[in-house]
């Protein structure tokens, strides 16, 4: 345990990881092979702004390891309070999907001859839509950047797409028009190449995560899809199993709960203006995760979904009766702009709180559609412009990884108010 008075910042980096200090150079960024819980790993440790130690630690692919690698088994941090420096680990649960920063992609729901709404992969081939990006070989790189003050990780996965053999542009409004066919032989099982680049840089709180999605290997209209990455679990508060107080996340308007733990009748405001960029957290007993791209909303790299409660208040929305389709206060399920804690919420119980900790980028669903398709809905009144398919088939943005003890504003929050100022820039 860490005396109550300040230790140098290098005795501190021992501390924290084990390693000796030495190694770790002020302006440099290190990488350190080493065994967390059984598991080999590649751990990247560098100092922040405020000069203490962070780390994060991937998973390798292969090197005796059970299962896939290329994503992040542990993340640590050090903060300050009136009684010193304290060290934060975020452990991945065991098993399922604990880790963080696989890639994860939800196909559309389709409209069907036989006049029903499904994905391609349950309707026709009884296969999961979604598997998790965990699941699939890594290929993994790295690179040192800006003599050592800068170094990148990259692990791709070949992700399977299911779509149409032939080209099927959607009306203006979404829909399958004429409804997709009933046979297999109309359908095929894809391979997208995804790529996630880490950016670590010395003197930056936060790592910056760039998603590539090649979708080359398809062509306009035959897939739909939305885009999850960076996603995962970690027990961010401190490897605790505290339940979640607190969902916040930035679109064109900003969302928070306001009742503490959060419950399926938790209440909400999802109506001020967002000036700075899109961003997800959770709180939980004061530690707080979540990620915010380095831009302004109007400069996004994604679009969002449909919510039918985006600009309106729990008190307000329908009345105050809550989703339409779930006996519950909370905005749907499905019209969440980000993947969160809405399905570890108990189905069975509106006013019990939970203690999963999954957090997940999100967007439109509408990727890999053609230039038919040139808005999209995200509320009953508003829609914004839509490329479904970029010049070349390459889809990539980027977000920012928080991790940090809360402020009541929420850190990631502000942080997205300010931008990349806190963030690694390498490659923006």
């Amino acid at each position: 345990m860490l005396a109550k008075f300040f230790l140098p910042t290098l005795l501190l980096a021992t501390a924290l990881t084990g390693h000796s200090a030495a190694a770790l150079e002020a302006g440099k960024v290190e990488r350190v092979a080493e065994t967390i819980g059984g598991v080999a790993v590649d751990t990247f440790r560098w100092y922040d702004s405020a000069g203490l130690v962070r780390s994060v630690s991937f998973k390798k692919q292969g090197s005796g390891n059970t299962g896939n690698g290329g994503y992040a088994i542990r993340m640590t941090y050090q903060y300050r309070d009136a009684s010193g420096v304290k060290n934060v680990v975020a452990p991945a649960p065991a098993g399922g999907d604990g880790g963080f920063g696989y890639f994860v992609s939800h196909e559309r729901y389709r409209d069907f001859a036989d006049g029903s709404q499904d994905t391609i992969a349950g309707k026709i081939f009884h296969a999961d839509d979604s598997p998790l990006g965990l699941g699939f070989p890594a290929t993994i790189g790295t690179a040192v950047r800006q003599n050592g003050a800068v170094m990148a990780y990259a692990a791709t996965i070949a992700y399977p797409r299911y779509g149409t053999v032939a080209q099927r542009p959607v009306n203006a409004n979404g829909s399958d028009s004429p409804a997709l066919p009933l046979t297999a032989s109309a359908y095929a099982r894809y391979l997208m190449p995804a790529t996630q680049t880490w950016y670590f840089q010395s003197g930056r709180d936060y790592p910056l995560v760039r998603v590539q999605v090649n979708m080359s290997g398809l062509k306009p209209d035959q897939a739909s899809f939305d885009v999850r990455a960076p996603y995962g679990v970690l027990a961010f508060d401190n490897g605790g199993n505290s339940a979640v107080g607190k969902v916040m996340w930035g679109d064109r308007k900003h969302f928070v709960t306001t009742t503490n733990p959060v419950t399926r009748n938790s209440s909400w405001t999802w109506n001020a203006a967002n000036s700075g960029g899109r961003y997800v957290a959770l709180i939980a007993n004061g530690y707080e995760m979540g990620m915010f791209e380095p831009k302004p909303f109007a400069s996004s790299s994604l679009r969002d979904g449909y919510a039918d409660e985006r600009g309106s208040t729990s008190a307000t929305y329908r009345g105050g009766k809550g989703c339409e389709w779930q006996t519950q206060l909370l905005p749907c399920d499905w019209e969440w702009p980000y993947q969160s804690l809405q399905y570890s919420l108990p189905y069975d119980s509106n006013t019990t709180p939970t203690t999963g900790k999954k957090i997940a980028w999100g967007s439109s669903a509408f990727y890999g559609t053609g230039p038919g398709l040139k808005t999209v809905w995200d509320s009953p009144t508003t829609s914004q412009s839509f490329v479904g398919y970029p010049s070349g088939g390459i889809l990539f943005y980027d977000v920012c990884v928080v991790l940090g003890r809360s402020t009541a504003a929420g850190l990631t929050k502000t942080a997205a108010g300010v931008g990349a100022s806190l963030c690694s820039t390498f490659g923006l």
